[in-house]
């Protein structure tokens, strides 16, 4: 059943713009359809409870602190300190904290999303740890804790 739909879906995207109407015949009818047998084969919504949000938010909230933190050493020119993260190197620029902090974000909660609703609080549970003993070792190094 599948194949069939991805047949039509590709016969329609290779239809010309503007179809030619043959000599003595009227304007040509087009009709589409859209079927949601697609949206039917999908699992079911993964409900997140209280804690699985206040889990995320507070996760997103650790992060973007951390990002803060290490947004400010980047445009300051990294003085006497240097990046723990391998994935960023030593001293990464402020659009490549920004993009990290960004695939970091929708990664955690995306794999929070489709984990099982038993796994998620400590997946998220572990990412907010990880982002807390990030942040509490700055402060201790005397950056502030500040969002911007």
């Amino acid at each position: 059943m599948r194949r069939q739909h991805r047949s039509v879906a590709a016969t329609l995207l290779t239809m010309p713009s503007q179809p030619q109407t043959p000599s003595g015949v009227g304007p040509l009818a087009a009709r589409v359809s859209w079927s949601t047998l697609g949206v039917a084969e999908l699992p079911a919504r993964r409900s997140w409870t209280t804690t699985h949000t206040a889990l995320a938010s507070a996760f997103t909230v650790a992060l973007l602190v951390d990002a803060a933190q290490t947004r400010d050493l980047a445009r300051r020119g990294w003085p006497g300190f240097r990046e723990a993260n391998p994935l960023l190197g030593p001293h990464p620029s402020v659009g490549q904290v920004n993009t990290y902090t960004a695939l970091a974000a929708a990664g955690m909660l995306t794999a929070a999303a489709a984990a099982p609703p038993r796994i998620r609080p400590w997946l998220l549970g572990a990412a907010l740890a990880v982002e807390a003993v990030t942040v509490g070792g700055s402060v201790r190094n005397g950056l502030p804790v500040r969002l911007h």
